[in-house]
């Protein structure tokens, strides 16, 4: 019988295998016109800026026409390849990139060569979203040495998550430096100080995960430990890098970052190499390689032997001095990392050379419910104790290959731990929503173990007269609000129902803004479809994203935010009654939970309702006299 390990490399590959053949697909036989719809590619493209950053990749500035530019997927971290468009044929770069940021209709992406490729300067250039290969590779290495490991807190750690060994904890006493900590986050962190092997936060929404991670971590700064913080995403590593310098917590990020803003900038290793005294001798050097990388671009066309060998000269010189430069920034990276009391990176950013042979005394590992189990095993293989913080009834990692699937890869790392029920504590008191927006998530998936923090109590909008409680279930059977299949992106739409929501919204905008409140919004929907048709609609219409800065989001982009009012769109209304993957109910979990004053729910009854899940969400807003039919509104 396979191993677990060894079952997880099989779906690794299985999954990579997957993408493999989805991108080559969509190269081989997806038109241009679809790729660009569904946000897959931009093309064509204009080089804006080029030059040299650290290690001395070479990185563009990118842009598109904003009359081209459509909603992508696009984002910091994100593989990409060049093409180029040639007789209608698709050639593509073998060049490895990665996107650093994207804003707007700009890009900007790094190479992972020495230098430019000629075909650069070609025109018809356009970028596609590629599958991200480095990132199985070095899942697949942490899975082989994990089973390797012998006498150490690792192997210890796979022991005790295969059930051979126990890790219980004491409770260590500190003074907190977050005087508004509650009960059970004070109980967390007493147990995260006693370093046992593996510690569980459970953190349901609301309840300050991120506040009692930021609180522990500084904790274990003050017993002179050295930390490793790590994320699936690079939001939740700024979010906590960003907290950590309000403490003064000397913190350096590595990786790339999707969020650039003044606090997590200073951070990073790119800042302080720009801050440092060697900068200038940096400068000068990139300059002379630029010089003799434009000497050796004079030879392009209708040169000879004598020609090609003074080009080879000259590049190898420009290689050269970035050489030296590559050398000047490792020992800078050296210093920086070995003085660092806190890195923070992604999982797979862990296996990072810059931290090679470091083993740190503590790893963090937040949202580890949207983690995949091997991208785990990265950064704990770096340390003597693991913290894994989350929360497995939110949602989990996206697995795209059945045979992955049925390997187990969907299954976390949390999800192990809290089979154990070693170690586990649960933060139980929200801080987000009203108590009636919560209490359907509490009964459902958390046993009626939170409570409402006081400042939830008044978390209503006193002078709403269209709805009179916080939660709102508004029923759309017998409407004929029917949901469409896109020919081209396959997502599932129901323009009536986009339609129905967007007047809903303008009644509630009207009513709040009269009373001089100015509420943030959001509208958010399991289909991405439905989201880019919300979104065209209300710009032919009432243009509200633009007056009142209203986001339109799926649920699976909008984990981790949170917004005064939620209005969810669950789009499927069809006489089979089927509902897709709004049966998985942890995705539900986080639609939920987004709203701190009101939330209203959209959907078919007739469709949703003999799912046993949303029977008793309908159920219970019927209850309660929280359950509306859309005719009550139909008069708008």
């Amino acid at each position: 019988m396979a191993s677990h390990f060894e079952n997880m490399i099989q779906a690794l590959q299985a999954e990579m295998e997957h993408e493999k053949k989805n991108f080559e697909n969509i190269i081989q036989h997806m038109p241009m016109p679809e790729r660009v719809g569904n946000g897959l590619c931009w093309y064509p493209i204009q080089i804006e800026e080029t030059g040299y950053g650290l290690g001395d990749y070479p990185f563009l500035s990118i842009s598109i026409d904003k009359s081209k530019l459509v909603p992508h997927q696009f984002k910091s971290g994100s593989m990409i390849r060049f093409f180029q468009q040639v007789d209608g044929n698709i050639s593509l770069s073998s060049v490895d990139a990665s996107v650093a940021y994207v804003s707007q209709n700009q890009c900007k992406i790094v190479l992972e060569s020495d230098d430019f490729p000629e075909w650069m300067y070609s025109g018809k250039l356009g970028i596609i979203l590629d599958y991200d290969q480095k990132s199985y590779q070095e899942m697949i290495l942490a899975l082989h040495q994990i089973q390797k490991e012998k006498d150490t807190p690792a192997a210890l750690l796979r022991e005790i998550l295969e059930g051979k060994k126990s890790s219980q904890s004491q409770l260590k006493t500190f003074t907190p430096i977050n005087i508004s900590l509650n009960p059970s986050q004070i109980n967390a962190i007493q147990a995260i100080l006693d370093q046992p092997l593996i510690t569980v936060l459970h953190g349901p929404p609301g309840t300050g995960k991120t506040t009692t991670l930021v609180e522990a971590i500084y904790q274990k700064v003050k017993l002179k430990e050295k930390i490793l913080v790590a994320a699936p995403s690079n939001n939740a590593v700024d979010l906590i890098v960003e907290k950590l310098s309000n403490l003064n917590v000397k913190v350096l990020r590595i990786g790339h970052l999707s969020r650039i803003n003044q606090e997590v900038v200073s951070h990073t290793l790119e800042y302080k190499i720009e801050k440092s005294s060697e900068i200038q001798t940096i400068k000068k050097l990139r300059k002379e390689a630029d010089n003799y990388r434009k000497m050796a671009m004079k030879y392009k066309r209708n040169f000879g032997k004598e020609e090609r060998e003074q080009r080879r000269l000259l590049l190898n010189e420009a290689k050269a001095i970035g050489w030296q430069i590559k050398q000047i920034e490792d020992y800078m990276i050296q210093s920086f990392v070995s003085q660092a009391v806190v890195i923070c990176t992604t999982l797979v950013g862990s296996a990072h050379s810059y931290l090679k042979n470091i083993i740190f005394d503590t790893v963090f590992i937040d949202e580890t419910s949207q983690a995949l189990e091997p991208a785990t095993w990265i950064p704990i293989l770096k340390s003597k104790s693991v913290v894994l913080a989350g929360d497995p009834f939110q949602l989990p990692p996206t697995v795209k290959s059945d045979k992955a699937m049925q390997l187990g890869l969907s299954k976390t790392l949390l999800d192990r731990a809290f089979e154990l029920k070693e170690n586990v504590f649960l933060i139980d008191t929200q801080y987000r929503m009203h108590p009636t927006i919560m209490a359907f998530s509490n009964l459902y998936f958390y046993q009626n173990q939170l409570n409402s923090g006081e400042n939830v109590l008044n978390h209503y909008f006193e002078h709403l007269h269209l709805f009179q409680s916080p939660l709102v279930f508004i029923d759309t059977a017998g409407c004929a609000f029917d949901e469409i299949i896109n020919s081209q992106s396959k997502s599932i739409y129901n323009p009536e129902e986009a339609n129905f929501v967007l007047q809903i919204l303008d009644k509630i905008y009207y009513e709040l803004t009269q009373n001089e409140q100015n509420p943030e919004i959001a509208v958010i929907s399991p289909y991405k479809q439905q989201t880019i048709y919300i979104n065209e609609l209300d710009f032919e219409t009432n243009q509200l994203i633009l007056n009142q800065n209203l986001q339109i989001h799926t649920i699976d982009s909008f984990q981790g935010q949170e917004k005064d009012v939620i209005l969810i769109s669950l789009v499927r209304s069809n006489t089979e009654n089927t509902i897709g993957f709004l049966s998985d109910y942890r995705r539900m979990n986080v639609a939920l939970t987004r709203a701190r004053k009101l939330l209203v729910v959209v959907g078919d009854s007739s469709t949703i309702g003999n799912d046993s899940f949303y029977k008793k969400f309908i159920d219970y807003t019927q209850e309660n006299g929280f359950y509306h039919s859309a005719y009550e509104y139909m008069d708008f």
